[in-house]
């Protein structure tokens, strides 16, 4: 066994005991959320989720340390499908390279097939196996291929795909992974992804509805950081000035959030705002 092997055996050991120790089952792409908030009391850290579109198409999101929170972010410009794979990518970054990211404050998560850096191909590993789980993928891929009888074509992969909550692609990758086809059949099969239409209209025709394969290209912040955010704005400890630069980052504005339209702010949130489009 290769020492890149090694590595990959240990982070596909890191997911199985994972799922097992919290007792998830073998479905977790629908549980992140929870996951999260399960981690912060068990690891007793606490753990900010911020989903928000990039421009930079190459980003799939980031993971940072900052006023003793880790935050993660993703690209809603990227799909629900793929932004999964991204939370389950940084959980395995917050159970194993928590003082890394404390001493490096952000590690960004690109799009790149060639990835050379050994903690992001273990984090990748880890959360291949937390979202499609070896055995289990593999069973169900006999189940409905008729233990190899029929072909698997895009219809069995949108049904992997919508079993597991995970993008179209990912699903591919993984059928190659554990040998369930080739290299070619993986370029067929992604295939379905390019025409305008076509994967939609095979998911819809199977009854599911087509989210997985979209962008929300939206802003969204856990209910709780609202919260807190409303309370110290009605409390007057966040200024609007305050507001503006914490939406910004986001790249909306407090309106946006349901706050009052029209507060006249300073010439600095002003320059902060600009500061991010230049």
């Amino acid at each position: 066994m290769s020492s890149l092997d090694e590595f990959l055996k240990l982070a596909y050991d890191s997911a199985v005991n994972f799922r097992d120790k919290y007792d998830l089952g073998n479905y977790c792409a629908k549980q992140l959320l929870e996951i999260l908030d399960l981690l912060e009391i068990t690891e007793r850290i606490r753990i900010k989720l911020i989903r928000t579109p990039f421009s930079n198409l190459n980003l799939a999101g980031f993971i940072g340390y900052k006023h003793g929170a880790f935050v993660i972010v993703t690209n809603t410009n990227h799909t629900l499908g793929s932004e999964r794979f991204t939370i389950a990518h940084e959980i395995y970054h917050l159970l194993e390279d928590r003082v890394f990211i404390k001493n490096n404050f952000v590690v960004e998560e690109m799009v790149d097939a060639n990835i050379k850096n050994i903690k992001e191909i273990m984090a990748n590993a880890f959360a291949i196996e937390l979202l499609m789980p070896k055995d289990d993928i593999c069973s169900f891929v006999d189940e409905i291929s008729k233990n190899g009888t029929k072909h698997i074509d895009p219809i069995m992969v949108v049904r992997l795909q919508q079993k597991y909550g995970v993008d179209y692609a990912a699903i591919t990758k993984r059928l190659y992974e554990i040998g369930k086809i080739n290299v070619q059949l993986q370029e067929k099969l992604n295939e379905t992804m390019v025409p305008d239409g076509q994967l939609e209209n095979i998911t819809k025709n199977l009854g599911y509805t087509n989210e997985l394969n979209l962008p929300s290209m939206d802003t969204h912040l856990l209910q709780n950081d609202l919260e807190i955010l409303k309370e110290n704005y009605d409390n007057k400890n966040t200024t609007y000035d305050d507001l503006v630069r914490i939406f910004s980052y986001l790249g909306c504005k407090p309106e946006k959030f349901g706050y009052e339209d029209g507060i006249e702010i300073t010439d600095d949130a002003k320059a902060f705002m600009k500061s991010l489009l230049d």
